[in-house]
């Protein structure tokens, strides 16, 4: 594979063209730099000293010597497409145009080393309109308004296009399939996340019902949206329905195709990482209700999930996080691929997606075979709640997001079961590791009476009377129990 990156400077490219070989696994080359590195000399230097056209032979004859290359991704200079030869070569090559307004040039753009605005930072505005039809002629890449990792994943999404791969689990046939996120926009029935609209447009077909996503809306203001969604479409029993959003869209959705006419089916093209490895697999469906999470809801398996990792590198700092560490709460519970994890938590940090592919077809099979011994939760399945009796309450009293609030209950109750002496310290300080190197565990003290009234709202709680709960315990990984806990003392550890 070959990416080449083009586009006006201060587009982006060098920064882009960084981030995407490390999440491709490729070399990365930037062909100012590299002129200056073969030179000796600056770029202005080469433009005082020799003329712009002697940078431009040095350009077009790098640009010959690396399409013989392979696994790069290459940053171009801005004047590439000048001329005619070069355009010819880039356009039998992936390349992709990196595409911004003049106005956010400007703002953007640095003039050291910049020869061609020595005379001024305004000359871009000319630059631009004079190249402008050159650059339309490749794939582009609306850069307005996109951060750096929403940037990256309209680029993968565009020169990626794998096989799909079915996985072997019992419950509902899952895939992966970097890429496969733009099969969507040849569907119909299909309701999507406003966010997922946004950065993939051009894939979803004009028909599709834009929802909010977060759990403000999980409620039945926006299960009603759905409803007259279908209603007006006039979806019978045969008719398949689209979800593709995070876990909120997934379980509101789910929800909605198994009631609509005593259930419809259904596919899932789950966007977040969290809803990867946890929301959409399994058949857990639901909405929210006098502040209580997942309070209505039901079992309903879908005719298929597909992960695509791509969409997962769009996410924001933090919400990408929260699917790793669910994933390492999954391989904590069965034990297979902890240390695994652990090894590779830096390239799952960085978005690999070699990484990322790896962890999630791991973390889908551990949870299905968990789901499949038990899959109305009636007994073992009750172990993936593990972090999520304390996590409940950080994520509506201090207002964070559900996996750091997973990240912070897995803490506090691994702490409070080891001062109980059920679990071994080393345990304790192996795991906190792991979650401090994902989230700041610096946790906020919550008040115990707003607490344990969540508390005694929570489903998975014993009846009031009995004021109790039962709490997963991992004491390693791979061994685990239910363990029925006092609230009151239990809440004692997050005071």
């Amino acid at each position: 594979m070959r990416v080449f990156l083009i586009g006006m400077m201060g587009s982006g490219k060098s920064t882009i063209g960084r981030i995407l070989s490390s999440v491709l696994d490729k070399e990365f080359i930037d062909m100012d730099s590299e002129i200056e590195r073969r030179t000796g000399k600056t770029i202005s230097s080469i433009f005082d000293e020799e003329g712009e056209s002697a940078f431009r032979k040095l350009e077009k004859s790098l640009l010959k010597e690396l399409v013989s290359k392979d696994n790069i991704i290459v940053s171009t200079g801005g004047g590439i497409i000048l001329d005619e030869q070069n355009r010819r070569i880039l356009r039998a090559e992936s390349t992709i145009y990196l595409k911004l307004p003049p106005a956010d040039l400007f703002k953007r753009v640095d003039v050291s080393n910049r020869p061609l605005l020595k005379n001024g930072k305004d000359r871009i505005y000319r630059i631009w309109e004079e190249r402008r039809g050159l650059y339309e002629q490749f794939p582009s890449v609306e850069t307005s308004g996109m951060s750096q990792w929403e940037t990256v994943a309209s680029i993968c999404m565009r020169i990626l296009s794998g096989d799909k791969e079915r996985l072997d689990i019992k419950n509902h046939p899952v895939t992966i399939s970097p890429g496969s996120f733009k099969r969507v926009g040849g569907m119909q029935n299909i309701v999507v996340s406003r966010r997922v609209h946004k950065i993939f447009s051009e894939w979803i077909p004009s028909s599709a019902l834009s929802i909010e996503d977060g759990e403000e809306a999980k409620g039945f203001h926006t299960l009603f949206e759905v409803y007259d969604f279908l209603m007006e479409r006039g979806l019978s029993r045969n008719d398949m329905l689209v979800a593709a959003g995070g876990g909120t869209i997934t379980d509101l959705v789910g929800f909605g195709a198994s009631t609509f006419k005593r259930g419809i089916p259904l596919t899932l093209y789950p966007t977040t990482l969290l809803s990867q490895v946890d929301a959409s697999i399994g058949g857990k469906n639901g909405i929210n209700f006098r502040g209580c999470k997942n309070m209505i809801g039901n079992f309903y398996f879908p005719a298929e999930t597909v992960l695509d990792p791509v969409v997962t590198l769009s996410m924001d700092e933090g919400r990408f996080e929260e699917g790793l560490v669910e994933a390492f709460k999954i391989f904590l519970i069965s034990g297979n691929w902890y240390e695994q994890f652990k090894e590779k938590r830096r390239s799952l940090k960085e978005r690999n997606l070699s990484s990322l592919s790896e962890m999630l077809e791991e973390a889908v099979k551990q949870k299905d075979r968990i789901v499949a011994m038990d899959t109305n939760e009636r007994g073992i399945r009750k172990i993936l709640n593990l972090g999520h009796t304390l996590g409940h309450l950080y994520e509506p009293i201090a207002g964070v997001s559900h996996g750091m609030a997973i990240a912070w209950g897995l803490e506090r109750e691994m702490y409070y079961f080891m001062n109980l002496g059920i679990i071994d310290e080393v345990v304790y300080r192996d795991v906190t590791e792991v979650l401090s190197e994902i989230f700041d565990l610096d946790l906020p003290p919550l008040p115990l009476e707003e607490a344990l009234q969540l508390l005694k709202n929570d489903k998975k709680g014993l009846p009031l009377e009995e004021r109790g709960i039962e709490v997963p315990v991992v004491k390693s990984p791979g061994i685990f129990e239910m363990i029925t806990v006092k609230l009151d003392d239990l809440l004692a550890v997050v005071a």
